[in-house]
């Protein structure tokens, strides 16, 4: 039972060192997209503009290809949206 707490401990400790630094990272980006998404809530809850849909303007031609693929993968044959032209 004692080098199987020892391994524990080990196979632990090694996680711990090898990963910290990249767990880290993985929590400060989430934190931060939260904080992105309650901004957004709360800018619809009150009723202000939404200063994102005028980026995804600039974007919108790089992203029909991938809301092709992801309607397909869907289950949706043809595009859900009347004026977007699938395939």
């Amino acid at each position: 039972m004692r080098w199987s707490e020892l391994r524990s401990n080990v196979r632990d400790a090694l996680h711990g060192l090898f990963y910290f630094r990249y767990e880290q990272d993985l929590r400060a980006e989430a934190i931060e997209l939260n904080d992105l998404f309650l901004l957004m809530c709360y800018m619809e809850m009150v009723g202000l503009p939404n200063p994102v849909t005028l980026y995804l303007l600039e974007v919108y031609p790089h992203l029909l290809s991938e809301f092709h693929l992801w309607h397909r993968r869907m289950g949706v044959d043809r595009s859900p949206v009347a004026n977007i032209r699938c395939c």
